[in-house]
C-alpha cells in the first residue's frame, strides 16, 4: 500500500531518508566504544548522554547540509532524494541543518571544556566538508577527520594523550578507505579501488601494532582483528578484478556496517569483551530501519 504524499508517515519517511537514519548507529558506536575505553568500562552516564546527543545532532546536521549544498547536483543525479523531489522544502532543510549544528554546540558547552573543544573542531570539519571540500581532492580526508574527531569525542571522557590519538587512528584510516571507495564508485576503475585498499591495509597494520605497544592487549581480539581485517582487504583486492559500480556500492555498504565491528574489536582489545558483544547489537536497528529507509 502506497503512503499518500503529504501524510505524516510520508513526511516522516522523507526526513528519515534525508538524515540517513540507519547509519546514525555507526556514529553512536564510535562514541560508546571510545567512552568505555576512556572510563575503563565504568561510564559517566551524564557525559555519555551528552556525547551521544552531540554525535546525533552533528551526524543529522551533516547529512541534511550535505544535501542542501548538493541540491543542484542531486536534481540531475539523484532526483528521488527528499530535497530535489520536493518532499522536504529547502528552507526547512537549511533551518534544520544549522539548527542541529547549533544544538550540538550547546550540548558541547554542557559536556565541559574537553568535549567542547572537540565539538568545535568537529563542527568546523563538517562545514568545510559539506560546504565544498566533499567534491575536491581533500574531501575523503576531511570525512575521515570527522570520524576521528567523533571517536576522540568519546575518548574525551578521560585524558586524550598520544596513546588515545593512536587508538583512534585505525578509525581515521578505515574511514579514509571507505571515502575513497565511495568516490571510486563514480570512476569504477581498478586504480580508484586500489587507492582505497592502501589506507584499509594500513588501518589493519596500525590496529595490529597497537598490541605490541601495549595500548590493546586482548589476544582473542587480536586474532579476530587479523582474520577479519585480512578478509576485508581480500574483498577489496578481488573487487579490483571487476570494479563495476554496483559491486563498489555493495562494498561501500558493507564497510559502513563494518564500522560497528571495528569499534567492537577495539573495545574487545581493551579487554572489555562483554561490552564489545553488546555493542554489536547496534547492528540490529540498522537492519530493522534499513527496510524502511535504505542507507544511501
Amino acid at each position: 500500500m502506497t503512503t499518500p504524499p503529504g501524510s505524516l508517515p510520508a513526511r516522516l519517511d522523507a526526513w528519515l531518508a534525508l538524515v540517513r537514519m540507519p547509519l546514525l548507529f555507526t556514529a553512536w558506536s564510535n562514541v560508546i566504544a571510545a567512552h568505555l575505553i576512556a572510563t575503563l568500562g565504568s561510564p559517566h552516564w551524564r557525559l555519555l548522554g551528552l556525547q551521544l546527543a552531540i554525535a546525533a545532532c552533528f551526524y543529522w546536521a551533516s547529512m541534511i547540509l550535505n544535501d542542501c549544498f548538493d541540491q543542484a547536483r542531486d536534481r540531475e543525479h539523484h532526483p528521488d532524494r527528499p530535497l530535489p523531489s520536493g518532499r522536504i522544502s529547502a528552507r526547512s532543510a537549511w533551518a534544520a541543518g544549522y539548527g542541529l549544528l547549533g544544538l550540538g554546540l550547546g550540548f558541547g558547552v554542557l559536556a565541559g571544556p574537553g568535549p567542547l573543544l572537540l565539538t568545535l573542531l568537529l563542527a568546523g570539519v563538517i562545514l568545510a566538508y559539506v560546504g565544498g571540500l566533499k567534491h575536491r581532492l581533500a574531501g575523503p580526508l576531511f570525512l575521515a577527520l570527522a570520524r576521528w574527531l567523533n571517536w576522540l569525542l568519546g575518548l574525551s571522557a578521560g585524558l586524550v594523550l598520544i596513546p588515545e590519538l593512536l587508538l583512534a587512528l585505525p578509525v581515521l584510516l578505515y574511514t579514509l578507505a571507505l571515502a575513497l571507495l565511495h568516490r571510486a564508485g563514480v570512476a569504477a576503475t581498478r586504480g580508484a579501488v586500489r587507492l582505497a585498499v592502501m589506507p584499509l591495509a594500513l588501518a589493519l597494520a596500525v590496529t595490529l601494532a597497537l598490541y605490541p605497544l601495549g595500548i590493546l592487549t586482548d589476544p582473542y581480539a587480536l586474532a579476530l582483528t587479523a582474520v577479519g581485517g585480512a578478509l576485508l582487504v581480500r574483498r577489496l583486492l578481488r573487487l579490483m578484478d571487476d570494479p563495476t559500480r554496483a559491486r563498489v556500492r555493495a562494498s561501500v555498504g558493507f564497510m559502513l556496517l563494518c564500522m560497528i565491528p571495528l569499534d567492537a574489536l577495539l573495545l574487545a582489545g581493551d579487554g572489555q569483551r562483554l561490552a564489545a558483544l553488546l555493542l554489536l547489537l547496534l547492528l540490529l536497528p540498522i537492519w530493522l530501519l534499513g527496510y524502511r529507509v535504505p542507507p544511501s
